[in-house]
């Protein structure tokens, strides 16, 4: 299997605002989301999609990941949205208020159409959107429902409306852990919902994402370019970490060599179950490092 991306931050863009999406790009966001979906007003959506196509054609994305979000499955908007998209420039798609595996399937047979088209060879990836209780519940099954889907995102906005819930860390705990399980089963990367309150408040921001990362998300969908500085540095391993990670990573394969199972790193067992975490913060290491700078690189 591949590397999984590097999805710290996913910064949303309205696709019908060209100005917004050549400056999306220098923001320092993992992933640019080009917004075809709710960002977009219906008489605007046309527009939207020959800007998102043109810049997708004309950017220079400077090594970050360049998503579009779609229309919903099943929409005459969505069938309009792949007819539109240079799909050889597209990473991933972002699939919003998926709830049947079905309506996934239906869109690999959308895409395996579009990609016949000249021009139109590589594989995007899927981003799909739990944002309905439906969606939430039926979150393992989704997750199995294509290959080429590598990440869950949770949408709050449309599940706390079905529910009637508060948009907060105790209303939201179920759906967020709901996504969190379901990734892991299936190898995938689980996204947290984008924060609306108090977006140039860099403490806010902080907090909710360090909740997120606490639960077991990779990264975060962010609206506002004073959001991705602060969101960046809470999913980005720390020195100490990426030290402490080298630790366990060394003394569990000494171990192995020695013929025991089980080291001891700083008065803690390290057995085999703290490997697949070291070694994930080591891999996110390298990766901000190529994003970033060597100040993040193993040392």
């Amino acid at each position: 299997m591949p590397e999984p991306r590097l999805r710290r931050t996913l910064l949303l863009t309205p696709g019908n605002r060209p100005e917004r999406l050549q400056k999306a790009v220098g923001l320092g966001a993992d992933c640019v989301v080009f917004d075809l979906e709710d960002g977009v007003p219906p008489d605007g959506k046309e527009a939207a999609r020959e800007a998102v196509a043109g810049a997708l054609r004309s950017l220079d994305f400077r090594g970050c990941e360049r998503a579009v979000r779609i229309n919903a499955i099943g929409t005459q908007e969505a069938a309009r949205d792949l007819e539109m998209l240079p799909l050889d420039r597209v990473d991933s798609i972002m699939v919003p208020k998926v709830e049947h595996a079905a309506a996934v399937r239906q869109l690999e047979t959308m895409l395996r159409a579009a990609e016949r088209r000249p021009g139109r060879e590589d594989v995007p990836e899927l981003i799909l959107t739990l944002e309905t209780p439906r969606g939430i519940l039926s979150a393992l099954g989704l997750a199995d429902a294509s290959p080429r889907a590598t990440a869950l995102f949770f949408g709050s906005g449309d599940y706390t409306a079905a529910t009637g819930g508060t948009v907060s860390a105790e209303a939201l705990l179920f759906p967020r852990s709901m996504v969190v399980a379901a990734a892991a089963a299936t190898g995938m990367q689980a996204i947290d919902a984008a924060f609306f309150t108090a977006v140039k408040d860099p403490d806010a921001t902080h907090a909710d994402a360090v909740s997120a990362r606490d639960l077991g998300f990779a990264g975060k969908v962010v609206f506002h370019p004073a959001q991705v500085p602060v969101v960046n540095q809470v999913f980005a391993p720390t020195v100490a970490e990426i030290e402490r990670a080298h630790r366990i990573v060394t003394a569990y394969r000494e171990g192995v060599e020695r013929g025991s199972g089980v080291s001891v790193v700083e008065g803690t067992f390290v057995a085999i179950d703290m490997l697949p975490p070291a070694e994930r913060t080591l891999r996110m290491a390298r990766q901000v490092a190529l994003r970033e700078g060597p100040s993040h690189a193993e040392s």
